[in-house]
C-alpha cells in the first residue's frame, strides 16, 4: 500500500500543477461559470453522436456539486454498449460482474452492486435477487434510459445504503425534447458460438420511443417506450470443482493442497466438460406523464415494466478419480480406477420488474420549494430447473481408468478405454431432480423535501430538510423434487442419449455423449411410476420484512468560487426475519428481529479555481446492509453441474460500516475534460462469503459425497485506497479531416486490504470481487454522415472465492481484455446505419485456482458477435 500512496501522492501532485499552471495561464473566450448547487438540473440534450453524448456527460459532471460521472445515450438504445451495465464499465471506477458472458451486476470502487443504490429517476428499485439486493441493470430496457448517472460522493440527501454510490438511470423528458419525437431501433445479431447444441433461434433488438407535448400552452408532456430483444448464444466452458486441486502423500493418498503430508505436486481433482445454450428474452415498456400547470408547479408520474427469461440448457462430461495414485511425476500419474459423469440441467430464470412513482415540485416562493414522491416497486424471480444426472458404477471402477498429464495450462485425463467412456450403455442413472424457487419483493417508499435558497449573487445560503419511509418485504419459497429408480428398474443413458457438440472444448475436449432433453423428458414421463419421489429435507423459505425510516438536513454557502456544503442522515432500519433451520430431520422454525441507527455526517467542498478548473473534496459516511437470505437462517441447496453447493443464512450478521475521503481535480478545456481524483474508504464489519467443503449426505440418492458450504461472515477491516484518472478530448481544433477524431480515455488503480478470521486463522487478502486496475480507451471520428469507434477495456484480476481452510483453494479472476468497434452512416436526418462488433478480442473468462494462482479453475469461450441494423429519427 505504501508504494500505491506514493504513486498516487506524486501522480495527484504532478496533475494538480500541471492543471493548476493550465488553468490560470488559459486566455480564453468566456465561458459559462459551472453552477454551484448539488440540486441543479441539466436539461436533456437531443444526441446524435459519441461527440454529442461526450459534450453531455463533461456537461453534467461539471455542473454537478458531487463527484459524479455519467454516460450518455447518442440515440434511442445506442449507449456505447447496448447492454445498460456495460455501458457503466466505461466509468473510471466501475467494473461489472458477468454472468454467462453478459455484463450485468456493477461494482463501484470495490463495492458489490449489493451495497450500491440502484433508481430509476430517483426511485428506489426492488430487488430480482432470491437472496440478494442486487438489481442487475441488464433488466432495464436502454431504451428508457437518457443518461446513466454515477454518484461517487453521497450527500446526506442520498440513501445512506450507498457505500460504493448511487447509480441512477435517468429516463427520457417531452419537455426536453420539445417537441413531438419518434425513435426506433431494429437490429440482428450473429454469434460465433450459437446453434450447436440445442436451438439457433436468431438474435435481434426492436425497440422505439415516442412523446410529445400537448393541452394548454403545451402543459402536458408524454413520453411512452418499449423494447424486445432475444439472443441466443453457446458457451463451451473446462473447469474443475472447488477444491479444484490437491496433494498427494508419499504412499500416494489425497490430502488438500498446502498439506503439510503432501508432496507438493498439484493434481486437478477432476476434468469437468460444459457446453452451455443460452436463450434470452427481454421485454420492456415505459411511460411517464408530466404536468406543467405554471412556472412554480411541476408533476409527473411514471412507469416501468421489464421482465427477462433466461433458459438455459448445461450439458456435463465429468471424469473423476477413484482412489490413490500411482507412477506420479511433477506432470503426470495414473489412477487405476475412475468415475464419469454425464448430467444436464435446464435452468429457466424469469425476472420481473414493475416500477411506478408520482411526485412533484412546489416553489412556494422564490426562496422554498417543497417537493415529495410516493414509489411503489415489485419485483419476481422465478428459478426453475430439471436436471438429469448419469453415472459409471464405482465397482467397475477399473474400466475407467486414465492418467494425467498437467503439463499445458489445461490438464488431460486419458482413460485407459476411450470407448467405454463413451458407451451410453455404461451410464446408469442416478437421479432427477425438479427444483422450483420463487422470490418476490414488494417495497413502498415515501419522500418530502423542502429547499430553501436565498438566490445570492455573490454569496449564496441552500439549505435542504427532508424524509424517507420505505417498507420492503422480501419472500422467497423453494422446494425441490428428487426422482430415483425402484429397485429392480434398469436405466441407462443409452434410451435417451444425444450426439455432440462435435466441437473441441479448449481445441481439445470432447464433450459426447449426452443427454437429449427431449427423450429424456419422454422416457421419464411413460415411466413415471418406476420412479420413487422424494422431497430434499432443506429449509429454504424464509421471509424478510425491513422497515426504514431516515431524515436529513444539510445546508450550503457560496463564497464566490468556493462552495461548503455540510450535514447529516439519520437512518434508522428495524428488520424481522422467519425462516427455518433443521435439526436431524425436523424443522424448527426461527423469528428473529431487532433494529439498528445509524447516524451518517458528511461534508462535501467545490471551488471553481477558474473558469475551467474544480476541486472537490468529501468527507462521507454510509452503510451497506447484508443481504436478506444473509441475514436469515434458511439453508439452500443449489448445484453447480454436479458440484453441490449448501448455502447457510448468518442472524448474526451486521451491516457494514464505511468513512470516506475523497479529492478530485478536473480541468475542462473546450470539447474535453482531463480529471484525477484519489479516494479512501475504510470499512467495518465488512460482509463476504466463506467456502469450506463438508462430506455429507443430501437424501438425493447420492450418498457421502464433498459439498461446498457457503456461509457470509463480517470480517474484522477493510481498505480500499484508489485513483482515477481520465481524458476525454474532442479534437475539434485540428484542420478538417482531422477535427472529427476524439478520444476517451480512463483508468483506476486500487490497493486493498482485506482482514478476516477463518477456521484455520487471521487472513489478509486483497478486497473481494474487485480488479486492482480497470482501463478503458476509445478513439472515435465523425464527420457528416460517417462515424466509427474502437473501444478497449481492461479488467483486471480479482479474487473471487475465498476457501475457510484451505487457502490454496482461493479462486481468481484473471484480467479480461476486450475490444469493441462499430460503424454508422447517417443516409438522412432521419435514418442511420450501423454495424457492431463486440469482443473483436475473442476474450474469454479464465478463473485460476492453487499455489501462485497457476492452475486452472475454469475457463469460458464466449466468441465475437456481430450486430447489423438501422436507427431512425422522426
Amino acid at each position: 500500500m505504501t508504494n500505491l500512496r506514493r504513486t498516487g501522492l506524486s501522480v495527484i501532485l504532478l496533475a494538480s500543477s500541471a492543471l493548476s499552471t493550465a488553468a490560470f495561464a488559459q486566455v480564453a473566450a468566456p465561458v459559462q461559470t459551472p453552477a454551484q448547487d448539488n440540486e441543479s438540473v441539466v436539461d436533456e440534450i437531443v444526441v446524435t453522436g459519441q461527440r454529442e453524448a461526450q459534450r453531455q456527460a463533461i456537461a453534467v459532471k461539471r455542473q454537478s456539486f458531487v463527484v459524479e460521472d455519467v454516460v450518455s445515450a447518442d440515440d434511442i438504445g445506442k449507449l456505447p454498449d447496448h447492454n445498460t451495465a456495460a455501458a457503466l464499465r466505461r466509468i473510471p471506477g466501475v467494473s461489472v460482474q458477468e454472468d454467462q458472458g453478459e455484463p450485468r451486476f456493477p461494482v463501484l470502487r470495490g463495492l458489490t452492486s449489493t451495497y450500491n443504490r440502484t433508481t430509476v429517476d430517483g426511485a428506489v428499485v426492488a430487488s430480482v435477487d432470491t437472496t440478494g439486493r442486487s438489481i442487475p441493470l441488464d433488466i432495464v430496457p436502454s431504451v428508457v434510459a437518457g443518461r446513466l448517472e454515477v454518484i461517487k460522493t453521497v450527500t446526506p440527501e442520498n440513501d445512506g445504503n450507498a457505500i460504493g454510490g448511487v447509480i441512477n438511470v435517468s429516463t427520457r423528458s417531452a419537455f426536453a425534447r420539445g417537441r413531438p419525437f419518434f425513435d426506433a431501433l431494429a437490429s440482428v445479431g450473429y454469434y460465433e458460438r450459437s446453434g450447436d447444441v440445442r436451438n439457433d433461434e436468431q438474435s435481434y433488438r426492436l425497440s422505439f420511443a415516442t412523446g410529445t407535448l400537448f393541452g394548454p400552452n403545451d402543459q402536458f408532456g408524454i413520453v411512452i417506450g418499449g423494447s424486445q430483444e432475444q439472443l441466443d448464444y453457446d458457451i463451451p466452458q473446462i473447469e474443475v470443482a472447488n477444491p479444484s486441486v490437491r496433494e498427494y502423500t508419499a504412499a500416494g493418498v489425497p490430502v488438500d493442497s498446502g498439506s503439510a503430508t503432501g508432496n507438493g505436486i498439484q493434481v486437478p481433482v477432476q476434468r469437468r466438460v460444459f457446453w452451455y445454450n443460452n436463450t434470452k428474452n427481454r421485454t420492456g415498456a415505459n411511460a411517464k406523464l408530466e404536468w406543467r400547470p405554471s412556472d412554480a408547479l411541476r408533476f409527473d408520474i411514471s412507469g416501468l415494466y421489464s421482465t427477462i427469461e433466461d433458459n438455459e440448457e448445461r450439458i456435463e462430461n465429468r471424469a473423476e478419480p477413484i482412489g490413490n495414485v500411482t507412477n506420479q511425476t511433477q506432470t503426470s500419474g495414473t489412477f487405476a480406477r475412475g468415475r464419469n459423469i454425464i448430467q444436464l440441467n435446464q435452468p429457466i430464470t424469469t425476472r420481473t420488474i414493475s416500477l411506478v412513482q408520482g411526485g412533484g415540485e412546489w416553489d412556494l416562493t422564490p426562496q422554498w420549494m417543497l417537493s415529495g414522491s410516493l414509489t411503489w416497486s415489485s419485483s419476481s424471480v422465478e428459478e426453475e430447473n430439471t436436471s438429469e444426472e448419469f453415472r459409471t458404477a464405482d465397482a467397475r471402477g477399473t474400466e475407467y481408468g486414465f492418467t494425467y498429464d498437467t503439463s499445458d495450462f489445461f490438464p488431460i485425463f486419458t482413460p485407459f478405454n476411450e470407448a467405454a467412456t463413451r458407451n451410453p450403455a455404461n451410464f446408469v442413472h442416478l437421479n432427477r431432480r425438479d427444483a422450483l424457487t420463487e422470490g418476490t419483493e414488494d417495497v413502498i417508499e415515501a419522500r418530502a423535501d423542502i429547499a430553501f435558497d436565498d438566490g445570492g449573487d455573490t454569496r449564496n445560503l441552500k439549505a435542504k430538510f427532508g424524509g424517507v419511509l420505505r417498507s420492503t418485504e422480501h419472500e422467497v419459497d423453494a422446494t425441490q423434487l428428487t426422482y430415483t429408480t425402484v429397485p429392480g428398474f434398469t436405466y441407462t443413458l443409452a434410451p435417451v442419449a444425444g450426439v455432440g457438440p462435435t466441437a473441441l472444448i479448449a481445441s481439445r475436449y470432447l464433450l459426447t455423449p449426452r443427454v437429449d432433453v427431449g427423450l429424456a423428458n419422454a422416457f421419464f414421463a411413460t415411466n413415471r411410476a418406476s420412479f420413487n419421489t422424494a422431497t430434499v429435507l432443506l429449509p429454504s423459505d424464509f421471509k424478510v420484512q425491513e422497515d426504514v425510516s431516515a431524515a436529513y438536513a444539510q445546508a450550503s454557502y457560496r463564497w464566490g468560487d468556493f462552495t461548503l456544503l455540510g450535514g447529516l442522515r439519520y437512518e434508522k432500519t428495524e428488520v424481522e426475519t422467519d425462516s427455518f433451520r433443521q435439526q436431524g430431520t425436523a424443522f424448527t422454525p426461527v423469528n428473529r428481529s431487532g433494529d439498528y441507527d445509524n447516524v451518517l455526517p458528511s461534508v462535501h467542498a467545490r471551488w471553481d479555481a477558474t473558469d475551467r478548473f474544480v476541486i472537490r473534496a468529501a468527507w462521507t459516511n454510509t452503510i451497506g446492509r447484508a443481504n436478506y437470505g444473509d441475514i436469515s437462517a434458511r439453508e439452500t441447496l443449489t448445484f453447480n453441474g454436479s458440484q453441490a453447493i449448501l448455502s447457510r443464512g448468518n442472524p448474526n450478521l451486521q451491516p457494514r460500516e464505511s468513512e470516506g475521503l475523497d479529492l478530485s481535480f478536473e480541468y475542462y478545456q473546450d470539447d474535453g475534460l482531463i480529471s484525477v481524483a484519489v479516494f479512501n474508504k475504510d470499512l467495518e464489519n465488512e460482509i463476504f462469503t466463506l467456502s469450506s467443503v463438508q462430506q455429507l449426505d443430501l437424501g438425493i440418492g447420492r450418498g457421502v459425497e464433498p459439498v461446498e458450504i457457503r456461509t457470509p461472515q463480517n470480517t474484522e477491516t477493510a481498505k480500499i485506497t484508489g485513483i482515477e484518472l481520465a481524458f476525454q478530448q474532442a479534437f475539434t481544433f485540428l484542420p478538417e479531416p482531422f477535427d472529427g477524431f476524439g478520444i476517451n480515455l480512463n483508468a483506476t488503480f486500487l490497493e486493498t486490504e482485506f482482514t478476516f478470521l477463518t477456521g484455520v486463522g487471521r487472513r489478509t487478502t486483497g478486497f473481494f470481487l474487485q480488479p486492482d486496475t480497470t482501463t478503458n480507451a476509445t478513439i472515435y471520428y465523425q464527420k457528416g454522415p460517417f462515424e466509427g469507434r474502437i473501444s478497449h477495456n481492461y479488467i483486471g484480476g480479482f479474487l473471487e472465492t475465498i476457501n475457510d481452510t484451505i487457502p490454496n483453494a482461493d479462486q481468481y479472476w484473471k484480467g479480461r481484455h476486450l475490444i469493441d468497434a462499430s460503424v454508422s452512416w447517417r443516409f438522412d436526418d432521419r435514418l442511420t446505419g450501423f454495424f457492431e462488433a463486440q469482443n473483436l478480442s475473442d476474450s474469454g473468462r479464465q478463473e485460476n485456482t492453487g499455489p501462485g494462482q497457476r492452475f486452472l479453475q475454469e475457463s469460458a469461450e464466449y466468441g465475437r458477435t456481430f450486430w447489423i441494423g438501422l436507427s431512425a429519427s422522426f
